[in-house]
């Protein structure tokens, strides 16, 4: 963006290995395609209208090493660091410039949609807030933004293994940040399972980016929402797989757990469980 004064760096948090689906980041998207997953995703980032460094983050491990070959191949930035502790990769790449801005996304989510992204850096930007989250679109589609210097001041802070782990967590669980959530309204279908994380997402996504270049649009919520209209079975295959989470209490697990015993048919289970009667 012509005048643009804020330094941004995007983050894309990745690693080759995957309990459930190994090497799915430089898995082909589509199928049929020659980019990889985390090209894909590269390639949008590309798209916004700001000045962005791209960074991919990942760690020291050697399955690791085929990911300098991409960063090389697509002009990007890499940082490797510690395998668990994935706060300090980030801690790490904004030491190394003077960034005001950074913006995590993870590399098994390639619905990007670089129009929501821009919109959510002018909020984020506007908000004058230490972090932003996304709300209100698909799984998969959501941005966090945070001021740099607040990441930074989680050095002096006192963090768990967790806090470590999940880069943000420490942000939006102590008081002193200031947190804005970004709204979108636009779309009333949340629930969508638009990450890869197996074997059925990762169909899912394909055939989302088959029917892209088929009809020529553009990968975004705009395509969703015209394969909701005309393709909604599609979006249904991996409707009931489960998304890997850190719950602040045991309420927060058991909301998600009821539906889950329920669609199994443990209905006497989830039952008693609803009505807290478990013993």
């Amino acid at each position: 963006m012509a005048g643009q004064q804020n330094k941004i760096v995007v983050i894309i948090q990745t690693r080759m290995k995957s309990t459930r689906l190994p090497g799915k980041i430089l898995m082909p998207m589509p199928i049929t395609g020659e980019d990889s997953i985390l090209e894909c995703i590269i390639n949008q980032l590309k798209e916004s209208q700001f000045e962005v460094d791209i960074f991919i983050a990942t760690s020291v491990n050697p399955e690791n090493d085929e990911l300098e070959i991409i960063a090389k191949k697509n002009s990007v930035k890499i940082f490797r660091g510690s395998e668990n502790d994935v706060l300090s990769r980030f801690i790490n790449i904004l030491e190394s410039k003077d960034y005001d801005t950074a913006v995590r996304v993870t590399a098994d989510n390639p619905i990007l949609d670089y129009k929501i992204l821009d919109n959510a850096i002018e909020e984020h930007l506007s908000s004058k807030t230490d972090y932003s989250i996304t709300k209100g679109l698909p799984l998969g589609m959501n941005f966090e933004l945070f001021k740099s210097r607040s990441l930074l001041k989680l050095k002096k802070l006192k963090l768990t293994t967790q806090d470590k782990e999940h880069v943000t967590l420490k942000l939006r669980q102590d008081n002193s940040f200031k947190i804005n959530e970004i709204k979108f309204v636009c779309f009333e279908n949340e629930s969508l399972r638009l990450t890869v994380d197996y074997p059925e997402d990762y169909l899912v996504i394909s055939t989302i980016y088959q029917i892209a270049l088929h009809h020529k649009l553009n990968v975004g919520l705009d395509l969703i929402k015209f394969i909701e209209k005309e393709y909604p079975w599609l979006l249904k295959i991996n409707a009931k797989k489960t998304q890997k989470k850190v719950y602040n209490d045991l309420d927060e697990e058991l909301k998600d757990v009821i539906p889950i015993l329920s669609d199994l048919n443990f209905k006497k289970t989830a039952s008693l469980l609803k009505k807290g009667n478990l013993k």
